[in-house]
């Protein structure tokens, strides 16, 4: 499974992470349709700002320990 993560990093305050758990991907080409589908069509005036510049990053990452919570069944 492949989520969306959204990457910043600010000389301050350091990385900030935040991940998109309203939705999973099977594959990572499925997960980067998906970044390319809707970035930057839906973001605010802000957020397509710091898209555009390269300061917002929407990258796939694989989510780790699936097999732990298949196996809790």
């Amino acid at each position: 499974m492949w989520v969306v993560a959204i990457l910043l990093v600010n000389a301050l305050s350091g990385p900030d992470v935040h991940v998109v758990k309203e939705a999973a991907y099977p594959t990572e080409d499925a997960c980067k349709a998906s970044i390319a589908r809707n970035v930057p069509t839906k973001l605010d005036t802000k957020a397509k700002g710091e898209f555009d510049q390269g300061f917002r990053r929407y990258v796939c990452v694989r989510v780790g320990d699936l097999d732990v919570l298949t196996k809790a069944k």
